[in-house]
Parts: structure tokens; C-alpha cells; sequence
């Protein structure tokens, strides 16, 4: 805005000293005029590097227009460079801290009363002063009105700034519940896989030292995976939706990996296989991850866990149990999973249980699903 108004109310400031010469003014109210426009000029250049020190040349020479007497008008603040002013005012009021706009308005406010004040002590007819006073009533609309949107426009900024920063932190929130998660889902994973292979691969070796050995290994992946769930708080955030992850093709890789000589991992699969949304098929793959990595973490070998897919006409249930093992671990870490569990599955429409039964935990997750007319049935 100021660079096309610069030119055009310096054109007109311009017209104005040249009819003001050629009226007969004098050189001081003309050199003070011209002095008093270009110091406007000069202050709406630079407001927007420092808006305060602008303000604060404008309202000088405001007041130089106020006080020289120009003659054919009845107050120099009506010179077209005045308009200047305004624009200084309004860069002031959109962007300085409080309690600068409202000294801006008082300002403003002061000019005009001061400048209409002397406007009339300068006149003696009555009717004369009148106009007077309507004219100071009608720049004083002016000044308040563009205080008021400037205002308006400064307040709506603020809201969409505001706004603009609740997204990003929901975005900044969103990201590092992702980044727990995949942490949590993956490596979580990998680490119980590797010690329940640690162990079962020390039950078939008689080297004293190598058994020592493995067992410092499968010590040290539960300690790794202590530390990463210890982590993993800080990471905590609000559920963001889901990411593009496994799909249930996988389970039978997963049982696999988790098989071993002292962990008896088996997968079954009933009813014919239905349409899930990629949430609800998210949410059963990492029930199934998480139930598997629960029993080799706290469970002593052996031990035996069954995944069981079923498929009705309108659900899928995925159920986890293992059979109690040989003795439960002592674990001060009771990890954050199952409450990811419970929130990926309710916000694919699920529902999600945890219960004991007589011979160990189970794990049980239901989401919605419709049959597809070309899934054959497996057993």
C-alpha cells in the first residue's frame, strides 16, 4: 500500500506548494510545507523497519502542518502528504506491542484537536468557525476509523496466527505419536524376538562360556528393551491416526519369526477372510505384535502362544493367549502398548479387552467388517 501511495500523495503535496507559491507564500510557510511532507515521506518509508521511531517523525511534522499558517486553507493537515501519517499509524497499530496503538490513536486523536484548535483562532467569522468544527469532526472520523481497522485487521491476524499455531502443535503432536508408535511396533518387536531367540538358542549348548555368553546377549536385549519403552514416555502424545503399516498377509511371518524350540507360537485362521479398512487392519496386525512381544518379554520358556483370526459376516476378532508359561518375569515396566492398543482399535470402530484366564492373558480385538464376495474360507 505504501509504495503506490507514496508517489501519488507526494504528486499532489507537490501541486499544492506550487499553487502556494504562485498565491504568494511566504518562503518559510512554503519551505516549512515542503520540509514537513518530505519528513512524512520519509517516516512511511521507513515504518516498516522501525515503526515507533516513524510514528513518532510523522507526529512531528503533523504538527509543523498544524502550525504554519497556510493561507486558502484552514489547517495544513489537510496537505495531501498528511495521508502519510495515517499509514504510519496503521503500520503502528497492526504490529507494535501494547500500549503503543492505543497511544497512536491518542495521538492521532491530539493532532486533530490541536490542528482545528488553531485553525479557528486563526478565523473571526462565526459561520467560519462552525465549518471549522465540522471539519475537525470529520478528520477525527477519519483517524479513529482507520485506528478501528487497523484494529479489526490486527485482532484477525492474531486469531489466524493462533490458530495457525494449534495446528502445528496438533501436526508437532500427531508426528511424535507416529514416531513412538513405529518405535514401540517395530523395534519393541524386534528386541523381545531377539532375546526369546537368545534364550531358546542357550537351552541346546553345553559350553559353559557360550551359555554365559548368549545369556548376557538375551540380558542386555531386555535391558535395550526397557530403555526404549522408558523412552518411548517421552514420545507420548495423542493418537494420530494411522500411517501406511503391514497388512494381516503378514501374521503368518510374524508367528514364524516368534517360533522357536521353547516358544511355540501358532496362528489360526477361521471363516471366510472379509474387508477391513486399513485402520481396522493396522489395528489387528499390532494386537497381534504386541501380544506376542508381551508373552516373550514376561513370560518364562517354555511357553506357547495361539493367535486366532475370526471371521464372521459383520467382524473380525483377533484374540492373543498364551498358556501361562513357565513362570512370570518381575517387570517394573509395564510399558505403554496396551493403551495404544486400546486407541488404535477404538478409533478403527472396535473394541479392544485384555482378560485372564486360567491359564494365562489374552488379548482380544473386534473391528468392523463386511464379507468379500471372493474370499474363500480357511481353516
Amino acid at each position: 500500500m505504501a509504495q503506490v501511495c507514496q508517489p501519488v500523495l507526494g504528486l499532489a503535496s507537490a501541486l499544492v506548494v506550487v499553487a502556494m507559491m504562485q498565491a504568494g507564500s511566504s518562503t518559510v510557510v512554503v519551505g516549512g510545507v515542503v520540509l514537513a511532507a518530505v519528513t512524512l515521506h520519509l517516516a512511511l518509508h521507513i515504518a516498516g523497519r522501525r515503526g515507533i521511531r516513524a510514528f513518532a517523525v510523522a507526529s512531528s511534522a503533523m504538527v509543523v502542518l498544524a502550525v504554519v499558517p497556510m493561507p486558502g486553507w484552514s489547517t495544513g493537515v489537510l496537505l495531501p502528504s498528511a495521508g502519510c501519517f495515517l499509514l504510519v499509524s496503521w503500520r503502528v497499530t497492526t504490529t507494535a506491542a501494547p500500549p503503543r496503538p492505543r497511544l497512536a490513536l491518542a495521538t492521532g486523536v491530539i493532532g486533530v484537536v490541536l490542528a482545528e484548535s488553531l485553525a479557528i483562532t486563526r478565523l473571526a467569522d462565526a459561520t467560519a468557525a462552525g465549518l471549522q468544527l465540522l471539519e475537525a469532526a470529520v478528520l477525527l472520523v477519519i483517524v479513529v476509523g482507520v485506528w478501528l481497522a487497523a484494529r479489526h485487521t490486527r485482532v484477525r491476524r492474531e486469531e489466524s496466527e493462533a490458530d495457525e499455531g494449534v495446528r502445528l502443535a496438533a501436526a508437532r503432536l500427531a508426528e511424535r505419536a507416529n514416531i513412538r508408535r513405529d518405535l514401540h511396533d517395530a523395534i519393541g518387536h524386534s528386541l523381545a524376538l531377539m532375546v526369546a531367540q537368545a534364550e531358546a538358542a542357550r537351552i541346546g549348548i553345553r559350553d559353559d562360556a557360550t551359555r554365559q555368553a548368549i545369556r548376557h546377549i538375551a540380558d542386555t536385549g531386555r535391558e535395550a528393551l526397557a530403555d526404549l519403552r522408558a523412552m518411548l514416555r517421552v514420545l507420548d502424545a495423542a493418537p494420530s491416526g494411522t500411517a501406511i503399516v503391514p497388512t494381516l498377509d503378514a501374521l503368518p511371518s510374524l508367528v514364524e519369526a516368534a517360533s522357536t524350540p521353547l516358544h511355540v507360537v501358532n496362528l489360526v485362521e477361521k471363516g471366510p477372510r472379509g474387508v477391513l479398512t486399513s485402520d481396522a487392519e493396522l489395528a489387528l496386525v499390532r494386537v497381534a505384535q504386541e501380544g506376542i512381544t508381551n508373552t516373550l518379554r514376561h513370560l518364562e520358556a517354555p511357553v506357547a502362544v495361539k493367535v486366532r483370526l475370526t471371521w464372521s459376516a459383520t467382524a473380525a476378532t483377533l484374540e492373543v493367549g498364551d498358556d501361562g508359561g513357565a513362570g512370570r518375569r518381575s517387570s517394573a515396566d509395564a510399558g505403554s502398548g496396551l493403551i495404544s492398543l486400546a486407541e488404535r482399535v477404538s478409533a478403527a470402530g472396535g473394541a479392544f479387552d485384555v482378560e485372564r484366564n486360567t491359564e494365562g492373558w489374552c488379548l482380544r480385538a473386534t473391528v468392523p467388517a463386511r464379507i468379500s464376495p471372493t474370499a474363500g474360507a480357511t481353516q
